[in-house]
């Protein structure tokens, strides 16, 4: 395969994204972001034609077009600052190097989009004009609204874009608000399918999931010419549909705009790189002058490495030959003192791909150097990508043995500060508590051998970087069916406790009962179960070990003889931590018999009891409180919102869960039908158009959450099982339906969510009650 800006018969090939959002449009995830910023992120993509097309308007083009217009005004005027000399003289710089089109996503009636881009010398009100014809009100051109009633079908759209100068494009057409996602939506005959993908208006179908969607409609090979009734071959790109700068790493699971500027693109062989010479290939039959590059995941996330930089768990390395990578190894190093991460080779910190020559003689020069200068030796393992259009080397860095890991020199390398650096003191006993704790029970200096518990948590080490306390957190707990998340609120409690310590707020001598070197520092029930916070001395009374939360059942001999010597008193509140078990609110009087249950929700010494809303429409909370000492809970009721603070809101705010469905409004049209809307939680969508009861599938999961809202709404709060401002009902074997009420005091149902992808204070909530 040829490369991109290799010449052919006079012509090149360019890389493309024509689907790029901006600032201008209402659902952009990050508001702040320049068009300098956008055009930077292109050209460190490698983009050479790029089109902005925001929803509905082209106002993202016109503000770019006027800063630039501004600062040429300046200049010659004679007065421009320093920095606008220099965001100038960057602006052309960028322009020499990208084309960038004026365009359009355009919402058609049933919602399916479509893009319209046009030549940059035309001018922005015929833009407007043709958005006008297209149904696009007149007050809404600058809005950059992603939804607009009564606008044309998808063939007018076609024909209108088309006849107005522009490339037309149909945008994801196999995903949401696709053409093609929209005909088997609505179930619509094979003709309208035909209608939409087949147009001699329609110059390209854009797609997602380029080379994994393989059912028959939505898959690019399907429209290779060859089907019947498809016999216009198309030509199939994709676009990045980009609503932020740089795509998020797979771990962000909130975000529903999740790639960046360039991440999908196309290439293509042309002349030059213009809207003539774009528009003249998309018109012609030389399908071989346009392809899609594949893509795996390893790539994707190489790509999130290499524009977010160097951190501490990875690090980007541009080598010249193999005695330069034989001098990664401090590297290595540190990444193994820190438990493991990720060295690319071939790539400078700054995101430049700069490659490996020989990257066999590479990867054995660094495999030999980490052999010869690491004690003890990490284990690597080495993988060669081919990643635009070079060899790159991506090697995984597995820490198998407890650190520290020990250079040749004597040196003991961590990460600091995203850089490689030799470690101080503090990071040296740092790592050796970490190996200790991650080892067999350290000996006693008389020879006793110090029995840990089987639950509980240990802070083994705490550090202070950039202002922010950073805990070395060991988790005792060894039961089956503990799982992280319900670990949380047990950290949460130890870090709290320990820093109380630190600070001096609790003197924790006199507060221990000791039997030898072992003292019960507190006992408390928790829920039906009791709770011990337990110390150990060493030889010569210092307290080197404190276990937080250990249970009876985790404990030895030696430790349950201090128990049963110190005969604890139980503390029947638990004071000032995130609980593990909410405290449950009293039962409902005897002679009222309801499925539903009511329960506090707890964080810190808050709890959130509920939500309501009162005869003006404006949300109140019902708040409880524990004092720091004493444990005494204090109960605020119908507190208005202005008076919560940010710590409140935190509480309050819960994500959605990423399964089920939400309905959004259910209305009536004219002749009395009814019109819903859907959230899709899996991928956060909204159906831009509104759904009637006929198009949607019987047995569907929108069916069942349209029968079931008419059913739910308004919401009988007896019906419902609640923790706080978080509920379920109607739980079934794999699904469950899930109630939350926002801090405006709105009713969410989630219906159909499944059981198994349920995270955080959702499974929390099905726990808590045994489900």
């Amino acid at each position: 395969m040829n490369t991109v800006g290799e010449a052919r018969n006079g012509m090149r090939w360019i890389r493309i994204d024509l689907h790029l959002h901006t600032p201008a449009s209402e659902d952009y995830a990050e508001p702040n972001v320049s068009f300098l910023d956008i055009l930077q992120e292109a050209e460190r993509r490698g983009l050479e034609i790029i089109a902005f097309t925001d929803h509905n308007t082209v106002a993202g083009y016109e503000q770019f077009q006027r800063e630039i217009e501004f600062l040429t005004t300046l200049e010659k005027a004679g007065r421009l600052t320093s920095d606008e000399e220099a965001r100038l003289a960057e602006y052309r710089r960028l322009l020499d190097k990208i084309t960038i089109l004026p365009g359009f996503e355009f919402t058609s009636h049933f919602g399916a989009h479509i893009l319209g881009i046009f030549p940059p010398n035309r001018p922005l009100s015929l833009i407007e004009a043709t958005l006008l014809q297209l149904g696009i009100p007149a007050e809404a051109l600058k809005g950059g609204v992603c939804s607009v009633a009564n606008t044309r079908h998808v063939t007018e759209a076609y024909e209108i874009i088309h006849r107005a100068g522009g490339i037309v494009i149909a945008a994801h057409a196999n995903g949401p608000n696709g053409v093609i996602t929209e005909t088997l939506r609505m179930g619509t005959s094979g003709q309208a399918r035909v209608a939409v993908t087949q147009s001699p208006y329609l110059h390209a179908l854009e797609f997602i999931n380029f080379y994994t969607d393989h059912e028959k409609f939505t898959s690019p090979g399907f429209y290779n010419g060859k089907t019947e009734h498809y016999e216009r071959r198309m030509f199939c790109i994709q676009g990045s549909d980009a609503h932020r700068l740089r795509r998020l790493a797979e771990s962000d699971a909130q975000a529903t705009h999740r790639h960046g500027i360039g991440d999908r693109y196309f290439e293509a062989l042309l002349p030059d790189r213009s809207f003539e010479a774009l528009k003249a290939l998309f018109s012609s039959q030389d399908f071989d002058r346009v392809r899609v590059p594949k893509r795996d995941q390893k790539q994707w996330s190489l790509d999130v490495a290499r524009f977010s930089g160097s951190t501490d768990r990875q690090l980007l390395r541009a080598v010249a030959d193999p005695s330069a990578a034989a001098a990664l190894w401090p590297d290595v190093a540190a990444l193994a003192n820190i438990g493991g991460g990720v060295l690319i080779v071939g790539c400078d910190p700054g995101g430049k791909v700069t490659g490996v020559e020989r990257p066999d003689q590479v990867t054995d020069a660094l495999r030999q150097s980490v052999a010869e200068h690491l004690t003890p030796a990490p284990y690597l393992s080495f993988e060669l990508m081919h990643y635009e259009g070079r060899d790159v080397i991506r090697v995984e860095v597995k820490a198998n043995d407890p650190p520290p890991y020990v250079g040749s020199n004597g040196t003991v390398y961590v990460r600091r500060d995203s850089e490689t650096v030799a470690a101080n003191r503090s990071e040296i006993i740092q790592l050796c508590r970490q190996a200790i704790a991650a080892g067999e029970p350290s000996p006693l200096d008389n020879g006793e051998t110090l029995e840990l518990p089987r639950s509980g948590v240990e802070i083994v080490g705490s550090q202070r970087r950039g202002g922010t306390w950073i805990y070395e957190v060991r988790d005792l707990r060894t039961t089956a069916g503990v799982t992280r998340d319900r670990a949380q609120g047990l950290w949460a409690y130890a870090i709290s406790r320990h820093e109380d310590l630190r600070e001096g707020r609790v003197d924790l001598q006199s507060q221990v009962r000791w039997r030898g070197r072992l003292g019960l520092w507190r006992a408390y029930r928790q829920g039906s179960r009791v709770k011990y916070d337990l110390v150990h001395r060493d030889q010569n009374g210092v307290i080197d070990h404190i276990f937080y939360g250990v249970s009876d059942w985790g404990l030895g001999e030696a430790w349950m003889s201090l128990l049963n010597e110190a005969g604890a008193r139980i503390e029947t509140d638990t004071a000032d931590f995130d609980q593990e078990e909410a405290v449950e609110a009293p039962p409902p009087p005897s002679e009222i018999e309801t499925w539903g249950e009511r329960r506090i929700r707890w964080r810190g010494r808050g709890g959130l009891v509920r939500i309501s809303v009162d005869n003006d429409g404006q949300p109140r909370f019902d708040l409880v409180m524990k004092d720091r000492d004493t444990g005494v809970i204090q109960e605020y009721n119908n507190v208005p919102r202005e008076k919560l603070s940010e710590a409140w809101l935190a509480l309050i705010r819960v994500a959605r869960p990423r399964t089920g469905i939400e309905v959004v409004s259910a209305t009536r049209n004219e002749e009395g039908e009814w019109l819903y809307v859907f959230r899709n939680l899996r991928t956060g969508d909204v159906s831009s158009a509104p759904w009637r009861l006929q198009d949607i599938e019987p047995g569907t999961v929108r069916e069942y959450a349209a029968r079931m809202f008419h059913q739910d709404m308004p919401l009988d709060q007896e019906k419902v099982r609640w923790w706080g401002n978080i509920g379920y009902l109607r739980p079934m074997r794999s699904q469950v339906d899930l109630v939350y009420v926002d801090e405006q005091g709105v009713t969410h149902v989630y219906y159909a969510a499944r059981r198994e992808e349920l995270t955080g204070e959702w499974r929390e909530l099905l726990q808590l009650y045994g489900e």
